[in-house]
């Protein structure tokens, strides 16, 4: 596969996974967090590692031929381990190459069968060796041998160049199918809020409630507990909704931050202006514009939010 193909997939799988919507989701769990990045980083390596064999001039066995060759097999062997491991990480399955791409499982056949289990495969069912005299850049031929089934011995010619072609357009037919799944994915959990916007839970009302608190400050206003409420609540359904789109509101840095300081000055107001009025005045108007300068961030914020998730 082209490095620019495999630059540009990996650039869109990689802004998908760090939006805090699929972030949040996947760093819940440490394993799969962890599998996730490491898999997209193996991927990656390892494409570098298959290009620099592309890249290489001609060579036989006494030309690096065989760290060449063992690298190269590797190198494939392993990148398919690091897709299979993204697959788990993303959508919570393994690949079945065998079943649903055997033309890579061809490819891991010939590692095991030549650089990974060559002196018993299969606990006795088959034993292989790669002819020295036939390495080169193209490949190389594999003697087997079968002593537990009687089988004739064979000499297989392995086309390195074209497992790296075979395995290059597959790799490309998978990712992009990865990538077009994740988008899917965030479409449809958007389209379950589009028509349900965060600021419409904010009511047209809720300077008149805010005023009210400020009354409280220089009078004993017997309502006031029910203009706290009103905006206590209005607050509450506002993260909830935020969870309910990101799953936590940690997923969003500024909202949490903002949530936080709201979350302490509604416990200082209710404790020192609803339940036991304090008689510090200018504390208490300090708190309460805290509140509502810290309250129109948070619409502000939320309004960017829905427009995420209407478009």
């Amino acid at each position: 596969m082209p490095k620019i193909m495999i630059e540009n997939i990996f650039e869109e799988i990689r802004e998908i996974c760090n939006h805090p919507w699929k972030s949040e989701l996947l760093f819940q769990d440490k394993i799969i967090w962890n599998r996730l990045w490491a898999s997209l980083d193996v991927i990656e390596d390892s494409q570098i590692a298959i290009d620099d064999y592309s890249n290489l001039p001609e060579f036989s066995q006494n030309e690096n031929g065989y760290l060449y060759v063992y690298g190269i097999l590797h190198a494939l062997y392993l990148q398919q381990d690091a897709l299979c491991n993204l697959n788990k990480s993303l959508f919570g399955q393994d690949i079945d190459f065998k079943k649903d791409y055997p033309e890579l499982y061809n490819i891991r056949e010939i590692r095991n069968n030549s650089i990974g289990h060559p002196t018993d495969r299969g606990n006795g069912k088959s034993f292989h060796g790669i002819s020295r005299m036939t390495i080169q850049k193209r490949g190389f031929q594999m003697m087997s041998s079968f002593p537990k089934t009687g089988e004739e011995d064979e000499f297989t010619d392995i086309n390195i160049l074209s497992c790296i072609e075979t395995q290059g357009g597959l790799f490309k037919v998978i990712l992009n199918q990865t990538m077009e799944k994740l988008k899917s994915d965030f479409e449809n959990h958007k389209l379950k809020f589009k028509d349900n916007k965060l600021i419409d839970l904010v009511h047209k009302s809720i300077d008149y409630h805010f005023s009210k608190l400020y009354e409280n400050i220089n009078r004993d206003y017997a309502l006031v507990e029910i203009n706290f409420e009103t905006i206590f609540e209005t607050y509450n359904n506002i993260k909830k909704g935020i969870i309910e789109r990101y799953s936590s509101l940690s997923a969003l840095s500024g909202i949490e931050l903002n949530t936080e300081m709201l979350d302490y000055l509604f416990y200082r107001l209710k404790r020192d202006l609803i339940e036991n009025k304090i008689e510090d005045k200018l504390e208490l108007r300090l708190f309460i514009d805290a509140l509502k300068s810290h309250f129109e961030e948070l619409k502000s914020m939320v309004k960017e939010i829905d427009e995420e998730f209407s478009s």
